[in-house]
Parts: C-alpha cells; structure tokens; sequence
C-alpha cells in the first residue's frame, strides 16, 4: 500500500486507499491532483447509491399505486417499470419477481417507509412493554403499536392474499403468521409468571385467544369493513382483551396514560 503524506489522505483512511490505487494506475499524476480526484470520486458514489435508492423507492411507490388500483394480479412488472419510469429491466434486476418487489414494499410500508429500522427489541415502547410489572400496561402497549402497523399496512392485505400462490409471497406471510404467534406467546407467559392470567386458562388457550383478538381480521372487520375509528377499535380490544385474558372489566388509568385510545375507554 502506497502511504501517502498529505495530511488530509493520513486522515481519512479511504481516501488514502482510493489515492493508492489512483497513483498506481497513474503515476504521473502528482499526489494533491489524486486527493481532488479522490473527494470527487467519493461524491460520485455517494450520488450514484443516492439515485439508486431514490429510483427503488420510486418503483416500489409505482407498484403499492397499482396494486390499489389494478389489484396484484392486474399489475404486471412493465406497466410498474412505466410508472417509475425506468427499463422493466431495472425492475426485474432490482427485485427479481413481482412477490419479491410485494414482500420489500409490505416490510418497508410496515416500518413506516424506513428501509433499515430500528430493530423492535430496541424501541423504547417495546423496552417499557417488556420491563412493565402491570399486565394491563402490557397489553395497551402492544395494542397501540400493533393497531399502528395495520394502519401503515392493511391496505396491502389484499395484494398479498392475491399473491399467495406465489411461493415466495407465501413462505414470507407463513413467516408474518408464525412470529405474530411467537411473540403473542411471549406476552402470554409474561403475563402469567405475573399471576394476572385468568386462572382458568392455560397458556396455549391464552395465546389463541390474543392470536385471534389481536390479529388481522378483527380490525379489517371493524376498520377498514365498518369504518370505526383506529382508537375505538383499540378501546374495544384492551376491554376485550383484560376480560378476556385477565378477568376484570376494570380499567387501570395508568395502564393506558399517554395512549392514543385512553379517553375513549
């Protein structure tokens, strides 16, 4: 590896690389010319990855456009490539198939149009939900959260229903399905090293019971059939939920301060 002595390269170890490299494949070139080239270089790939994510988003913007309007089935990769308005090449090269451009545009609209979230162990709602001690503040978390990724979400349901004799749409939803479960199991056990678990229920029948409660149907019934408000909705599932799962009807005001649906209990 060349080593340099410009104080700017000596500081800014990829610079140092790319003025190596430059130096040898032109070594009339004088070192200050190398560490302008460098910089410029540096830009030209920043701009370059900057397009690149901009057009992906921009197709998978086209897509969600028309599979509301047409349906999945309705849409095909050409007539994605035209609204975005690129080669259906870059499509193909960019997603592969059609189930895998559905499957990145479900995970990035979930995440609230972030191509690289934070992990959901991390945020902090997750952290109090987790470290509560009250069972109810347990599940009015959960209830909060999960109602606000079927909100971002459950318009592409219907596109993924039409896609699952795709195999790869349908490893990915069985996918969705099985952690869903896992971590409703997970609050389940939660709640019951507790003791708050209703004393006649196991915790299987208790995980069935959130499962079913808590999953997709209900709030497509409610909210996007009936039209009720997001927070009614969740109102009516934590005073399901608590009698339910808990055996009371009564409300701790803790247990949903500083929640969307807390007033409407």
């Amino acid at each position: 590896m060349l080593r340099p002595s410009c104080p700017v390269c000596t500081r800014i170890p990829d610079l140092v690389q790319l003025c190596a490299v430059s130096y040898l494949a032109k070594p009339q070139t004088k070192h200050p010319d190398l560490v302008e080239w460098a910089m410029a270089e540096v830009k030209t790939s920043l701009s370059r990855a900057e397009r690149a994510k901009k057009t992906r988003q921009r197709m998978l913007d086209s897509a969600q456009d028309l599979f509301l309007s047409n349906g999945y089935g309705g849409t095909t990769m050409a007539e994605i490539a035209a609204a975005a308005e690129v080669a259906v090449q870059t499509v193909y090269y960019t997603f592969k198939t059609k189930g895998k451009l559905l499957i990145e545009l479900v995970e990035v609209v979930a995440a609230g149009g972030d191509p690289n979230p934070v992990p959901v162990p991390e945020r902090p709602w997750f952290r109090e939900m987790m470290s509560s001690q009250s069972p109810q503040r347990v599940l009015a978390l959960d209830i909060e959260h999960g109602a606000a990724i079927y909100e971002r979400v459950s318009h592409l349901w219907p596109a993924v229903t039409s896609a699952l004799s795709d195999p790869d749409v349908a490893r990915f939803w069985e996918g969705v399905s099985t952690g869903r479960r896992r971590a409703m199991r997970g609050l389940i056990e939660k709640i019951e090293a507790m003791g708050a678990l209703r004393t006649d229920l196991n915790t299987e029948r208790a995980t069935d019971l959130l499962d079913l409660l808590a999953g997709h149907d209900p709030y497509n019934a409610l909210v996007k059939n009936a039209g009720w408000p997001v927070t009614d909705y969740c109102s009516w599932l934590f005073s399901t939920l608590i009698q339910q799962l808990l055996g009371t009807t009564a409300v701790e005001p803790e247990a949903v301060a500083g929640l969307s649906f807390s007033s409407h209990l």
